[in-house]
């Protein structure tokens, strides 16, 4: 499958097909606590579809100093050059859904300078470091993987580089982008719109919706994944403001992306093509393999030619 970014020519580096579809690195065994009543209900009802993985304060953690460089950026923005002060833009946010939907849809910035507003404001530092666990444990998902984010493109790719895991995704949806606000307008990540657009970009069909699953910190966003079908894990047991969280609505609760292994072990086992595993069904847990151990398969076709039998036409081994 062709790798993309929403709304960017940008090119992922592409991954070997072994990163891509192989179960061959070993899964962290980081103790997940699910201490959520619905924890560890989450089941594999049948063939997983995709995985999309929210970018900040999900696939890395920082005590949320990208969230607050993010923040401060956009403020001295609206207020520097809009003229928008910090008690209007919460104002717009409330009455709009996002502080950006407000300001175009009441004029205070044109739909020319969106792609300048949002350039600037994503332009931060980012405190992140490589993440070598995080990296095995993506390379051991047996399926399909994309960056789903509230953020632009360029910032998503940018966070991956840090954490070195840029060539295991397929593509980021970016709800901050151009292609974005042209399928379903400024709105928020948490609209339905979004999670329908990101379907379409991952080429999962609509019907499909629950062969997908969504990893984010927001509450808001997993309760919109539930809402159209989605498996839904929530990334994160506190706020900001070190209040735990209440989501009734995720599947699973986490600390952190390390502890998924052990929390849904199902979703690093092998696709079975066929009937839908249920609940009740159980497979033999397979013996993962360190990936550098695991030979190459040697395939051996038999070509018909003028001179050989024309029976067995093809034979593969491997």
């Amino acid at each position: 499958q062709s790798r993309r970014f929403c709304s960017t020519s940008l090119p992922l580096v592409p991954a070997s097909a072994s990163a891509a579809a192989s179960a061959a690195a070993s899964a962290p065994a980081a103790a997940a606590v699910l201490e959520h009543p619905s924890a560890g209900q989450c089941t594999n009802s049948g063939n997983m579809e995709c995985i999309f993985f929210d970018c900040d304060d999900c696939l890395y953690k920082n005590s949320w100093a990208t969230a607050a460089a993010l923040d401060a950026k956009f403020g001295a923005y609206c207020e520097g050059k809009l003229g928008v002060s910090k008690s209007r833009m919460l104002e717009l946010f409330q009455k709009h859904g996002t502080t950006l939907c407000g300001l175009v849809r009441e004029g205070h910035l044109e739909e020319s300078q969106v792609e300048e507003f949002l350039t600037e404001v994503h332009d931060v530092h980012l405190d992140i470091s490589p993440d070598p666990e995080l990296r095995k444990m993506l390379q051991s998902l047996p399926h399909r993987r994309w960056v789903f984010t509230a953020a632009t493109p360029e910032h998503a790719k940018r966070c991956l580089q840090k954490l070195g895991i840029e060539d295991l995704f397929l593509g980021i949806v970016a709800c901050s982008s151009a292609e974005m606000f042209a399928r379903v307008g400024f709105v928020s990540k948490h609209d339905a719109g979004c999670f329908h657009a990101a379907m379409d970009l991952a080429n999962v069909p609509r019907e499909r919706a629950q062969g997908c699953m969504l990893l984010d910190d927001s509450v808001r966003n997993i309760r919109t994944a539930r809402s159209v079908g989605w498996k839904a894990v929530l990334v994160g047991r506190q706020d900001r403001k070190g209040q735990v969280i209440q989501c009734p609505e995720a599947d699973v609760i986490v600390n952190t992306l390390h502890e998924v292994p052990s929390a849904l072990p199902w979703l690093f086992q092998p696709q079975e093509k066929g009937a839908p595993e249920t609940v009740t069904q159980k497979r033999r847990p397979r013996e993962v393999k360190p990936q550098v151990s695991s030979p190459e398969r040697r395939v051996l076709r038999r070509v018909s030619t003028p001179l050989s039998p024309r029976r067995a036409p093809e034979e593969v081994l491997a």
